[in-house]
């Protein structure tokens, strides 16, 4: 494992989000980093390339691992998926409706099902907004 992706796994399991602007780096919440910071620094340029491999999440979600599995992924007996980051960027598009209340857009699946379905090929989520309660 890199030092880079050692660090991003400390600040995460201390609570923090980290956000890509560019050539910067901004975490959250403040102070959060502060003891890392200076090897976070070190580090800079590998740590934007490996969030920038992230799929985008939407507002509301938290994205608590990213190790994409190698496609074709069984994801149940009648469900086999052959691109991996289309899958996740449209699973995590019918969440966010579905977590809108836009029931229609995303399809017949529930909040846990698709849930489910992303820690199947290896993106796992959580609900970061307490307000938005799961089936």
């Amino acid at each position: 494992m890199s030092a880079a992706l050692e660090l991003i796994q400390v600040v995460e399991a201390a609570g923090g989000r980290f956000k890509v602007d560019g050539d910067q780096i901004k975490i959250f919440p403040k102070g959060v980093a502060d003891p890392l910071l200076e090897e976070l620094r070190q580090h800079k340029q590998e740590i934007i390339e490996l969030l920038s491999q992230r799929p985008k999440v939407p507002p509301g979600i938290k994205l608590i691992c990213w190790e994409p599995k190698v496609a074709p992924v069984k994801i149940s007996r009648r469900s086999m998926v052959t691109n991996v980051e289309g899958f996740v960027r449209t699973t995590l598009a019918q969440l966010d409706a579905q977590l809108r209340g836009w029931t229609w857009l995303a399809g017949s699946w529930g909040v846990q099902g698709l849930i489910d379905r992303l820690a199947a090929v290896g993106c796992v989520v959580e609900i970061d907004d307490p307000g938005r309660a799961l089936e």
